[in-house]
């Protein structure tokens, strides 16, 4: 009777502890899944960024465009020369205002590559954190669990069995 109790211990120990593996290494699998899909989406996220900042500069350029067209305009329908002179107050006018144009369009694309380069550092933290759980979950053995299961209750139960 105590060595059938024994055996049927050494049985359920390896039982759960092969349960236990498989259980581990699927959490870890399902967890590389997704931090891959994650990667996935932040790659996507970063494409966005730059197809809505493509978007805005190209709005942002047309109305600068229409911004000096307007002031040329206006010069010329003051009367005064609008490609005078450097020096003059209306190419200083057109100057300062293509400049701040500018200055806005290089921010706007120092701000759209900032948060581009945000995104793929994510989704390469995320492509190494899927790494580190496929790295986990190769390293689970259920069978080898198993094993130390069944061995580790068969040194506890070997009063039982020789007796």
């Amino acid at each position: 009777m105590c060595i059938a109790l024994a055996i049927a211990s050494t049985a359920m120990s390896v039982v759960g502890a092969v349960q236990q593996a498989n259980a581990q290494k699927a959490h870890a699998e399902y967890n590389a899944a997704v931090a891959r899909n994650n990667a996935i989406i932040a790659e996507q996220n970063a494409q966005d960024v730059e197809q809505r900042g493509d978007v805005a500069l190209a709005q942002r350029r047309q109305a600068l465009n229409q911004t000096i067209g307007s002031a040329r305009a206006a010069i010329a329908g003051s009367g005064l020369l609008v490609d005078d002179a450097p020096e003059t107050t209306p190419a200083m006018l057109l100057d300062d205002l293509t400049v701040a144009g500018q200055m806005d369009i290089l921010t706007l694309e120092g701000n759209i590559a900032r948060e581009s380069r945000r995104a793929r550092i994510q989704g390469t933290q995320y492509e190494a954190q899927a790494g580190l759980f496929e790295l986990e979950a190769s390293s689970i053995s259920p069978g080898l669990a198993g094993l130390a299961a069944g061995l580790g209750s068969l040194s506890r139960n070997s009063d039982l069995l020789l007796s």
